[in-house]
C-alpha cells in the first residue's frame, strides 16, 4: 500500500500538516502562490526531508496557463471568477500553470489517498481517473450541490462503494437517519436571529458544532479533517449517499438565500481499498 497523500487544493496548508504528523508523503498542489510560499516556509523541514512536495500549479482539463482568480476570501479562489467574487467577495487574476490530474498522477504516482477541493474543479479529477490505471484507496471532494449526484454517480462506476458525508464545520458524519435533523436546525438558528451574538445563539452554535479531536488533532474550521477511514461512524451505500445528498440539496433551496450555511464533503473507498495502517 501506497504511503502517498495528494492535497489537491492545499490553501494554508492545515491538511497537509496533519497528514505529515501522521506520516504520510504529501504531493501539495495550490494555484495561489502566495499560499505556496507561506508552506515552503511552514514547512522548510518536511520539504528538505523529502516528505513534501509542493506544486504551485492549477489542475485544469487542459495542460498550459489559464487565469485564476485570487479571492478576498481565499478558500474561494477559483478558476471561476463567480466563484471567487460570490458573497461580495473582491478578487484579482494572476496567469497560473496548469496540468491535468491524471498527469499529476503519472509524475508522482498513485495517492493511497486524495483530498480534492478546488473550488468547482473537483469533477475534473475525478474524470481523469476513468484514464488512469490505478486509483486511489481513498478519495474525498466537496458536496457541491449542482454537480453531486453526477459526481456520487461517477465514483460508484469508477469502483468506489462505500461513502461517507462529513459536515466540515464539525467534522461529524450525516447519514440517512440524522439529515432531517439539519433543516430543523437552521431553522430554529435562523428564527433566534434576533437574539444578541453574545447570548443563546453562540451558545446554541457551539453546542451544535462542537469539535473533538481525531487521532488527537485539533482541526481548524473549514479543514477538510483525516481520511474518511479514521472518521467515525458507518460507510453508506451509493444509494444511502444519494439519499443524503437529495436531502441536503432540497433543504438548502427550502432555507432561501442563506440555505443550511453549512459545509460538507463526500468521502468514497474504492472496492480494492485495504485496512488503514500508518504508514512506514
Amino acid at each position: 500500500m501506497s504511503d502517498l497523500v495528494f492535497d489537491i487544493g492545499m490553501h494554508n496548508g492545515d491538511d497537509t500538516a496533519y497528514y505529515l504528523a501522521r506520516g504520510y508523503r504529501v504531493v501539495a498542489v495550490e494555484a495561489n502562490p502566495s499560499m505556496c510560499a507561506t508552506a515552503r516556509e511552514r514547512f522548510a523541514k518536511e520539504i528538505s526531508a523529502g516528505q513534501l512536495s509542493i506544486r504551485n500549479i492549477g489542475i485544469a482539463d487542459t495542460q498550459g496557463e489559464m487565469n485564476f482568480w485570487i479571492s478576498s476570501r481565499t478558500e474561494w479562489s477559483s478558476f471561476h471568477s463567480d466563484n471567487a467574487t460570490k458573497g461580495g467577495a473582491q478578487a484579482t487574476s494572476i496567469k497560473v500553470e496548469t496540468m491535468r490530474f491524471k498527469q499529476l498522477i503519472d509524475e508522482e504516482g498513485t495517492p493511497f489517498f486524495a483530498k480534492i477541493d478546488i473550488e468547482m474543479n473537483d469533477g475534473l479529477c475525478l474524470r481523469d481517473l476513468a484514464a488512469t490505471i490505478s486509483r486511489p484507496a481513498y478519495i474525498s471532494i466537496e458536496l457541491i450541490h449542482p454537480n453531486a449526484e453526477a459526481d456520487i454517480t461517477l465514483l460508484e462506476s469508477l469502483g468506489y462503494r462505500s461513502f461517507k458525508c462529513i459536515r466540515q464545520n464539525d467534522l461529524r458524519e450525516i447519514t440517512p437517519r440524522n439529515v432531517v435533523f439539519q433543516e430543523e436546525f437552521r431553522r430554529v438558528r435562523m428564527g433566534l436571529e434576533w437574539l444578541p451574538k453574545i447570548g443563546v445563539r453562540r451558545v446554541l452554535r457551539r453546542l451544535h458544532y462542537r469539535t473533538r479531536p481525531i487521532n488527537g488533532w485539533e482541526f481548524s474550521p473549514g479543514s477538510s479533517g483525516p481520511l474518511g477511514v479514521e472518521l467515525p461512524g458507518r460507510w453508506l451505500t451509493s444509494d444511502e449517499m444519494l439519499s443524503v445528498w437529495h436531502h441536503l440539496a432540497a433543504y438548502d433551496l427550502r432555507l432561501g438565500a442563506d440555505g443550511l450555511g453549512e459545509w460538507f464533503d463526500i468521502h468514497a473507498a474504492h472496492e480494492s481499498a485495504e485496512p488503514l495502517r500508518k504508514p512506514g
